[in-house]
């Protein structure tokens, strides 16, 4: 009987431990991120990530890479050399205390409200990171200049988010870490065909000016020839010019054949003036390049052949934030004043810096300048 009652204990045993587990592993939160689970935004201050909230997530952390399996590599959470106003005051539980604040680790426990995710946790990885202790013994320590490994092709820039079960990045509950590129975020969106236009572009450029949508680039030089079909004697004219990767194609036209319907057309101007713009984007090599105004068609041209196409991580571009330095950057002083812009993408939907489309619609009126948008076809690089 004996034997009998310790077999059926056994079992009941056995049973309820395997219910256990199974009950444990239903219950256990789902804590792996997906690239589509994340989007990045390059704005003035760094890059923006936002990660979806999954259910059984409460908090997210940067850390410098995914721990390697061995488990012999300690890895550390990123941190912000300087303030960091999005996550400086997040709360971090560690060893049981919550760290002095600002701790400058890139972490959030706050999901808000975000279009494209649902609920999603805002981070901020600037420009420049560092990790570990510079004084502990036996620690590693190190800054990332994130824009610099960016711009080298050949050297990735791994992070990892790290996802916790419980809030306040806290380490006694589950906790998992999820690698990713930040460059593969960053690449352009490629193009369905050659001279098309993604929908929608054309009418977030309406905003912003005088709109046209060309249907090639002998069309656009054209539209710039009709731009200066204008009374008067003098003419100031700024030329802001799309350099990112996308216009590889239109730059080399425009390089080449830009200036020929300007120089017909200001012959009947007594005096005019020609300036330049250059713009890419946030976090590229430059936001916005100008060149003065000059006089001398031969040194514009010079300062056109002098662009050349590259950078641009998605289809916006830092149109408004041109259009700003086009209108402040250049002492206007001519009875006609034009502004033109020459670009195959619109500008961001939500202002990434300081400057808004309706300050740069101000200013354009209150300095008297006509802004003249000429939308380029999408080609291939």
């Amino acid at each position: 009987m004996w034997k009998t009652n310790r077999l059926w204990f056994a079992v009941v045993v056995v049973a309820f431990a395997w219910v256990s587990v199974s009950l444990e592993a239903q219950s256990a939160p789902v804590l792996s991120l997906g690239a589509g689970d994340i989007t990045v935004e390059a704005r003035d201050d760094g890059y923006h990530l936002f990660i979806r909230q999954k259910s059984g997530v409460s908090s997210v952390l940067l850390t410098e890479a995914f721990e390697l399996p061995d488990h012999k590599l300690a890895t550390y959470a990123l941190r912000a050399v300087g303030p960091n106003p999005i996550n400086d005051s997040e709360k971090r539980l560690l060893n049981g205390k919550f760290l002095t604040q600002p701790h400058r680790s890139l972490m959030s426990s706050t999901p808000l409200a975000q279009p494209a995710l649902g609920k999603a946790f805002h981070i901020v990885l600037p420009r420049l990171v560092e990790y570990g202790n510079a004084s502990f013994p036996n620690s590693r320590y190190g800054k990332v200049d994130v824009q610099a490994v960016l711009a080298t092709a050949d050297k990735p820039m791994w992070f990892s988010v790290r996802t916790f079960a419980k809030p306040y990045a806290d380490y006694t509950g589950p906790y998992q870490d999820n690698a990713f590129e930040l460059r593969s975020f960053l690449v352009q969106t490629p193009q369905p065909s050659k001279d098309a236009y993604e929908p929608g572009l054309f009418d977030d450029f309406s905003r912003l000016g005088k709109p046209y949508q060309s249907t090639g680039i002998d069309d656009a030089l054209a539209r710039v020839r009709k731009a200066l079909d204008r009374t008067g004697d003098t003419l100031d004219m700024v030329l802001v010019i799309d350099t990112t990767k996308s216009m590889i194609q239109n730059l080399k036209i425009v390089k080449a054949n830009l200036l020929g319907p300007i120089r017909e057309e200001v012959k009947k101007f007594k005096t005019f003036r020609i300036g330049l713009v250059f713009y890419r984007d946030y976090m590229e090599d430059y936001l916005t390049q100008s060149v003065p105004f000059r006089s001398d068609l031969e040194r514009v041209q010079l300062d056109l052949n002098q662009a050349y196409a590259d950078g641009g991580g998605d289809i916006p571009e830092a149109v408004v934030e041109a259009l700003w330095a086009g209108l402040n950057g250049f002492p206007w002083q001519a009875e006609n004043r034009v502004l033109l812009l020459l670009g195959d993408a619109p500008q961001h939907p939500a202002p990434r810096g300081a400057i808004t489309e309706a300050q740069m619609r101000d200013r354009a009126a209150e300095k008297k300048i006509d802004v003249e948008m000429i939308m380029l076809p999408q080609t291939k690089p």
